[in-house]
């Protein structure tokens, strides 16, 4: 199997992993300032597993820490994306250190988006919600 150049993480809380979005289950998303609302995420560093940069890049953009669920390696052609479960995370919209991230929050439906498609966080939504 190929590296993948990026990796997202679908983040939910740990114990509602079975709950869609849009079904009451909750997905926390970081808006970027011109890209607007997306999932966590970003580009692996040179010798970085997949792992490690979804953990460095879901703590610099949300400040949480996870474990991952499961992978999907294929809804995208270069990138994968990962269901990872926090245990504790603040239940309003909070802040961090990350100069591309204006606010992190949950969200129980896609927030409006931007750059991506309602289609796409439908469609990570059903693949994640059988987990």
């Amino acid at each position: 199997m190929l590296r993948p150049r990026f990796v997202l993480a679908w983040v939910t809380r740990e114990g509602a992993n079975a709950t869609p979005m849009g079904k009451g289950g909750e997905v926390v998303f970081v808006e970027h300032p011109e890209r607007g609302w997306e999932i966590p995420g970003g580009h692996l560093e040179e010798n970085e597993t997949p792992e490690e940069a979804l953990m460095r890049e879901l703590l610099e953009e949300t400040g949480l820490k996870g474990k991952v669920v499961r992978w999907n390696t294929t809804y995208y052609p270069e990138g994968w994306v990962a269901h990872v479960t926090v245990a504790d995370a603040p239940v309003q919209p909070w802040s961090v250190g990350d100069e591309s991230v204006v606010s992190v929050r949950w969200w129980s439906d896609v927030p409006p988006v931007k750059t991506w498609s309602v289609e796409e966080f439908q469609d990570l939504g059903e693949l994640f919600s059988t987990d």
